[in-house]
């Protein structure tokens, strides 16, 4: 019976001890069934259908904000900063990416823009001096370096950044490559004095200058003096006239984005009644320009009236606000004449008041026989020495490229051949200047 009933699996064999586990019980209510055990499992999605994991919010991982480390982000900031003229705000995104190590040509080529736009052409220099450091080619930095330079008056620096834009750009600029005549000068000038040993005297000079190369240029001018002196002292001849004309060529030469050498030729024919002295007097100086200052050493040589003269220069030019609203020049010069040392020092102070109004004031003390002024422009070669000297001058800047320029001097010299005597000399000076 008990095999029957196995065989018939209403019994299964015994599992562990050996003893029989029974069928439930027929009669027993069955456990309910729910609807979800009879839902079929969805189907596999096809092999090229992308599953995509919802993940909370709190986990998803964010991308950390970007810095001006970041080359793409500072390059694209500076960028739309610099389209919408924001030149402010531009300056200060350079200063933190420059900061951050972030620092490459056309972003000095940005900031240099900026900082013409803001009147700070100091800065726009030393920004495309690191620009052409890295890329002597750019035409942008160049470009943005002329406009620097010519804010600062070096025409000549200017003029040698060019050389490699098209002559659209040049003639725009007023700098172009060669020209016969591309600048000239008058000048016209009147003194008094308070001697009645020295009469009045007059000063008329008229220049040119000449374009040869974008980096080379060449200034030439033609001065005449006249004077009447009576000398009591001299029996014979106590009353003539004093005449000088004096030429003068003046080469610069740019060596680079900051050196220049100038070399100068000084002719000047003296007339002391019926005696006449020829002199020659030969100049040469080196000048390192700075974004911020300028300086140049220069030396004279040559023989003027009857004497041997040497002269050494030390000139110094700064911009503390980095652009022509304010400068400050000076200059330190040393005269060996006749066996002796003549020290003589200046200096002066400028300023923009208007876009086109520039003043100056200046002055000078030192006894010297003979000196010369501006790399030899003026050459002050008289009977009686001076002793001091001071003034004021006016810069306009006139329509159609003129430069009007006034200058008011009053200067201490002291008689020849009377050492215990002095007087004044008050001089008013105009000139104009027309550049092409």
């Amino acid at each position: 019976m008990l095999a029957a009933l196995c065989g018939a699996g209403l019994l299964r064999p015994a599992v562990g001890r050996g003893q029989g586990v029974p069928l439930p019980d027929s009669s027993a209510t069955p456990a309910p069934i729910s609807a979800d055990s009879l839902r079929l499992p969805p189907p596999p999605p096809p092999a090229d259908t992308v599953v995509a994991t919802v993940v909370q919010p709190d986990t998803v991982p964010r991308p950390p904000p970007p810095t001006l480390h970041d080359y793409p982000y500072a390059d694209s900031l500076t960028a739309a900063l610099h389209r919408q003229g924001r030149w402010r705000a531009l300056d200060s995104v350079g200063r933190l990416a420059r900061a951050a190590q972030t620092d490459y040509p056309a972003l000095r080529c940005r900031l240099a823009d900026a900082a013409l736009a803001t009147g700070r052409p100091s800065a726009a220099l030393a920004h495309t001096a690191c620009a052409l450091r890295a890329s002597p080619l750019d035409t942008g930095a160049h470009y943005a370096a002329a406009l620097a330079c010519l804010a600062l008056g070096r025409r000549e620096a200017a003029a040698w950044h060019t050389r490699t834009l098209p002559d659209p750009t040049r003639r725009l600029l007023h700098l172009p490559t060669h020209r016969l005549l591309d600048r000239l000068q008058l000048e016209l000038s009147g003194q008094t004095t308070t001697s009645a040993f020295r009469g009045e005297a007059s000063v008329a000079r008229v220049g040119v200058g000449s374009r040869l190369s974008p980096a080379v240029s060449l200034l030439q001018s033609v001065a005449r003096f006249g004077q009447t002196v009576r000398l009591p002292e001299l029996a014979g001849r106590p009353s003539f006239t004093v005449r000088q004309w004096e030429y003068h060529g003046l080469l610069t030469a740019q060596l680079g984005a900051r050196w220049q050498a100038r070399g100068g030729y000084s002719y000047l024919g003296s007339r002391f009644g019926a005696t006449r002295y020829p002199g020659h007097l030969a100049y040469g100086a080196l000048a390192y320009q700075h974004p911020t200052f300028e300086a140049v050493v220069g030396a004279y040589a040559g023989r003027l009236t009857d004497t041997t003269r040497h002269q050494t220069d030390l000139r110094l030019t700064a911009y503390p606000l980095g652009n022509l609203s304010l400068y400050i020049f000076g200059r330190g010069s040393v005269v060996q004449s006749g066996g002796r040392s003549y020290p003589n020092a200046g200096l002066g102070l400028g300023g923009r008041l208007q876009p086109t109004c520039w003043l100056e004031a200046f002055g000078n003390a030192g006894r010297v026989p003979v000196l010369a002024e501006a790399d030899g422009t003026a050459v002050y070669n008289l009977l009686d020495p001076r002793l001091r000297r001071g003034g004021v001058g006016a810069y306009l800047a006139l329509p159609h490229h003129l430069l009007l320029r006034l200058h008011y001097t009053a200067e201490r010299r002291r008689r020849a051949l009377h050492p215990s005597a002095t007087y004044s000399i008050y001089a008013l000076a105009t000139a104009l200047e027309w550049t092409w």
